[in-house]
């Protein structure tokens, strides 16, 4: 298999980014643990020997997939939010945007989703500081942007600041969750429902200041 089939034209990626991109995107229903060494080179149309290379272990490769998922995440919501600055939305409509953003790539990287959903099942006490880091980064980056409906109401009032950050992380929490859920449901239950049904049942969710 080449390892440019079906690429668009342009700088060749490297061949760590094209392994974590293939094994993000795989979509067979199965864990990204259920599958074997030769099935994600084969996916990634490298050599095997050049994953082990590249990681070391599949175990490596589990949580750096992980991590590589999570930074393009936040790239993705943070440059939706600043075109939401620059179009003047409001706060509440560039968040709901900020959500379809991570909609859209859970939808799109769905072994990655998977991934997310192990994390939040895992007790803090079972799960690796890699895996606890960056599904706690994640989550506050959530909390970040919701923090931006309620700025208002914590500068009226800063004594409610500490109650007010770990209530935004407990929704940020729940919006993760539920992101998640909907869209491997959207994946193996639920093909009828669109992405932006998702988008609009998970902003309904957000309380307003």
């Amino acid at each position: 298999m080449s390892d440019d089939a079906g690429a668009a034209p342009g700088p060749k990626r490297p061949a760590r980014v094209r392994i974590l991109e293939a094994m993000m995107a795989l979509d067979d229903h199965r864990s990204v643990h259920e599958h074997t060494v030769d099935e994600l080179a084969a996916v990634a149309g490298v050599a095997k020997g050049s994953v082990y290379y590249q990681f070391g272990s599949k175990d490596r490769l589990v949580r750096e997939m992980l991590v590589h998922g999570g930074e393009e995440l936040r790239v993705m919501m943070d440059a939706t939010a600043e075109e939401r600055t620059e179009t003047g939305d409001d706060e509440r409509a560039g968040f709901a945007a900020r959500l379809r953003a991570a909609v859209e790539f859970l939808d799109a990287h769905p072994s990655f989703t998977g991934l997310v959903a192990f994390a939040l099942a895992r007790r803090r006490d079972d799960e690796s500081q890699q895996l606890r880091s960056e599904k706690e980064s994640i989550i506050a980056l959530l909390a970040d942007r919701l923090a931006a409906l309620d700025a208002a109401v914590v500068a009226d009032d800063p004594a409610r600041a500490p109650a007010t950050r770990a209530r935004l992380e407990i929704t940020a929490t729940g919006l993760l969750s539920a992101a998640v859920t909907l869209t491997i449901d959207r994946h193996t239950t639920h093909p009828e429902w669109s992405v932006a049904d998702c988008v609009d049942a998970l902003v309904a969710m957000v309380p307003r200041a």
